[in-house]
C-alpha cells in the first residue's frame, strides 16, 4: 500500500546535498592548464602513466607533458593547425593517448576520439561529420581509415602512434615532432570556456546515425571541482588506477585521462580487456581502483580465475555506463572481502552518459551499503527533477510499505530524469534539432532515463525510456541495426530490441526481420535465413552491434498507425516466451 503526498504544482527541483561550489570557470582558462594545476601537490617525477604490457614504457607527470607542449607545437607550427581544428584519435589504449589528449588541449584543437573497433563504412560517418584535419591511428588501423575516408571523401592526414618508426608510409608522430625538441607551448588562450570545443564524442542516439557530443573545457574543469566531495571514496595521490575500459569511451577518457591526472593519480594503461590479464595487472601493480562495467562484475562474481590472483590492493571498485544490480554488488563484495587474498573491497556506482561529461552522480562508500542499486547522490552544482512523461509534469513523492525496510524509506514515484548543471553539454555537432530536443529552455538535459529518488537525495534508475540498448558499456542504436538490416536483399522489414542476458549481465541486440518477397519461394528455412543474416550483420559492423540476441524470423513487424514500431509489443513476447520456460536461452528463429 502507498500513501500518496500532495501532488506537485510546479518544478519539482533536486538538489545536491552537498554545498554548492562557487564561481565560473575563469576566462582564457585552458583545461590543458587547469590539470597540470597539481591540486595534490605531487612531484613532476611522479608516474603519471605506465604501460601494464610494458612497465618499462612509463612517463612521467614531467615527461607527459613535455611531450604534449612539444606535440601541440608540431601540430600548430609543423602540421599548420589552427584553434578549433579537430584532431581525431582512433586507437586503442596506448601512452600516447593522454599526450595527444594534452597536446591537443594545449594548442587549442578539438579531440574526436574514436572506437577503434569501427568497420570502415562506421568510421566515415565521424568523418564526414567532425571533419578532422588529421587522425592519429596504428599501423593495423591504417587501412580502415584509407578505406572509409574513400567513403568519406576525407582527405586529411594520417599520422601512427606505434612504437616502432618507419612501418608503413604513413608519417610517424615522432617524425612529426623531430624539430619540437625542447619546444614549450604557451596553452591557447580559451575565451569563453563554457563554449570552446575541448572534445567531440560520438554517443548513439535513439535514431539515425550516432551524432558527435560536443563537451566544453568548462564541462570537465567544473567536473573535476564537483567530484571531490562526491568521490567515490577516500581517494590520494598514492592510489593506483587501472584503466582497463577504452580511451574513446567518455567514462574511461575522464576518469583517467583527466580527473587522475589532475588529481596525481597514477594509471597503468590496458591495451584491450581481458580478465586473466587484468587480475594479473591488479595484483603485480597493486591497484587501488577500477572503473568496471557490469559485465566485468559479474566475471570478478562467477570466475574461477578470480581465486588465482591477490587483489587484495583494492579499495573499491566503480561502476558505471549501465546499471548494477544489488545483488551482483553483493556477490562480488561478499566473495573478495571473505577471500584470504582480499578483504576491504567496496564496490559503488556512478551516473552520467556522454552528454554529461559524464558523471552526474556517485555513491559515497561511507552509505553505499545502506543503499545498495543506487547511483548515489547529485554533484554539487547539478539539479534534476523526475517528470512523467506522459502527463509533462512533476512527480509526487509517497511512501512505499511494501519495500524489504518497511515504510522507513521515502521513495518518489518514477519519472524522468532531467537535469541541468556545468557538466551538460554544449550540444550535438551539426544537430541544433537534435539539441533542441534533447536539452530545454531552462537548460535541463532530458536523460531519456526513468529514476526514483529515495529519502530525497538517493536516485535509482529503474527503467530506460530511450530505445538505446547497453552492450557492455557501449551504447547500440535498434536504428542504426535496422537501417542494415533493410539492405539485405532477403529483408523486407526489421525491429531490434534488447534481449537482457543474466548470464552476461547486459543487454543483447535481437533483431525481428520479415522476409522479403523474392525470398519467399526458396527453400531456405526460417533458421537458416536467421543464421545467414546473423553472420551478414557480424561482417559489418563493430563488434559490440552484433545481433548476439539473435534473429527471429516473423510475418510482420507490429507498428502503430503512424508506422512507430511497438517495441514493447516484442519486448512483451519475449519475456512471455522466457517466462513460459525459455529463460537464459536466445530466442529461437520461427515463423
Amino acid at each position: 500500500m502507498s500513501v500518496p503526498a500532495n501532488p506537485p504544482t510546479g518544478p519539482q527541483i533536486l538538489e545536491s546535498p552537498h554545498a554548492a561550489l562557487p564561481g565560473k570557470v575563469p576566462r582564457g582558462l585552458n583545461l590543458a592548464t587547469f590539470v597540470q594545476s597539481n591540486p595534490s601537490n605531487v612531484p613532476s617525477s611522479k608516474i603519471a602513466f605506465v604501460s601494464a604490457l610494458d612497465p618499462s614504457h612509463k612517463l612521467t607527470r614531467a615527461e607527459l607533458f613535455q611531450s604534449g607542449h612539444e606535440l601541440a607545437w608540431s601540430l600548430r607550427n609543423v602540421a599548420k593547425l589552427q584553434k578549433r581544428d579537430r584532431v581525431a584519435i582512433f586507437t586503442s589504449n596506448n601512452l600516447w593517448y593522454p599526450v595527444l589528449v594534452h597536446a591537443n588541449l594545449l594548442a587549442g584543437l578539438v579531440s574526436v576520439t574514436l572506437n577503434p573497433a569501427y568497420t570502415a563504412e562506421e568510421l566515415a560517418h565521424p568523418l564526414a561529420d567532425a571533419k578532422p584535419k588529421v587522425i592519429f591511428t596504428t599501423t593495423d588501423l591504417v587501412g580502415t581509415v584509407r578505406e572509409s575516408a574513400k567513403h568519406a571523401g576525407w582527405k586529411g592526414e594520417i599520422f601512427v602512434v606505434d612504437r616502432e618508426e618507419g612501418k608503413g608510409s604513413e608519417t610517424h608522430v615522432n617524425q612529426l615532432m623531430t624539430k619540437a625538441k625542447g619546444q614549450s607551448f604557451k596553452a591557447e588562450w580559451i575565451e569563453e570556456p563554457e563554449k570552446e570545443d575541448a572534445f567531440i564524442g560520438y554517443s548513439s542516439g535513439t535514431s539515425g546515425k550516432p551524432k558527435g557530443v560536443q563537451l566544453t573545457h568548462a564541462n570537465h574543469i567544473q567536473l573535476c571541482k564537483m567530484m571531490i566531495p562526491g568521490r567515490h571514496g577516500d581517494l590520494s595521490p598514492d592510489d593506483v588506477g587501472l584503466a582497463l575500459l577504452p580511451f574513446q569511451h567518455i567514462f574511461a577518457l575522464f576518469h583517467s585521462l583527466i580527473f587522475d591526472l589532475w588529481f596525481g593519480v597514477t594509471v597503468i594503461v590496458v591495451p584491450r580487456f581481458s580478465l586473466k590479464e587484468c587480475l594479473g595487472y591488479i595484483q603485480k601493480f597493486k591497484v587501488t581502483k577500477v572503473e568496471v562495467v557490469p559485465p566485468i562484475v559479474l566475471l570478478l562474481a562467477k570466475d574461477r580465475l578470480v581465486d588465482e590472483y591477490d587483489l587484495s590492493s583494492l579499495k573499491w571498485l566503480i561502476s558505471g555506463a549501465a546499471p548494477l544490480s544489488a545483488d551482483l554488488s553483493d556477490q562480488v563484495e561478499k566473495r573478495l572481502n571473505t577471500s584470504a587474498k582480499g578483504g576491504k573491497l567496496t564496490i559503488v556506482q556512478g551516473y552520467g552518459l556522454t552528454e554529461t561529461a559524464p558523471s552526474l552522480t556517485a555513491g559515497a562508500v561511507a552509505d553505499y551499503h545502506e543503499h545498495k542499486g543506487s547511483i548515489g547522490v547529485l554533484f554539487p552544482n547539478i539539479q534534476a527533477r523526475l517528470v512523467d512523461p506522459d502527463t509533462g509534469l512533476d512527480v509526487a513523492f509517497e511512501i512505499d510499505a511494501n519495500t524489504s525496510e518497511g515504510a522507513s524509506k521515502k521513495r518518489s514515484k518514477p519519472g524522468e530524469l532531467w537535469v541541468r548543471g556545468p557538466s551538460i553539454m554544449k550540444g550535438y555537432l551539426n544537430r541544433p534539432d537534435a539539441t533542441a530536443e534533447a536539452i530545454d529552455k531552462e537548460g535541463y538535459f532530458h536523460t531519456g532515463d526513468i529514476a526514483i529518488v529515495e529519502d530525497g537525495k538517493h536516485l535509482y534508475i529503474v527503467d530506460r525510456l530511450k530505445e538505446l540498448i547497453k552492450y557492455k558499456g557501449f551504447q547500440v542504436a535498434p536504428a542504426t541495426l535496422e537501417s542494415l538490416l533493410l539492405s539485405h536483399p532477403k529483408v523486407a522489414d526489421c525491429a531490434v530490441i534488447p534481449l537482457h542476458s543474466k548470464e552476461q549481465a547486459t543487454e543483447l541486440p535481437l533483431a525481428f526481420i520479415v522476409p522479403s518477397p523474392s525470398s519467399s519461394g526458396s527453400s531456405q528455412s526460417a533458421s537458416e535465413l536467421a543464421k545467414e543474416v546473423q553472420e551478414w550483420v557480424a561482417g559489418r559492423v563493430a563488434n559490440h552491434m552484433k545481433l548476439r540476441g539473435g534473429v527471429r524470423v516473423r510475418e510482420e513487424i507490429p507498428k502503430s498507425p503512424s508506422g512507430k514500431i511497438l517495441r514493447r509489443v516484442l519486448r512483451d513476447e519475449i519475456k512471455k516466451e522466457l517466462e513460459e520456460g525459455e529463460k537464459g536461452a536466445a530466442p529461437k528463429a520461427k515463423l
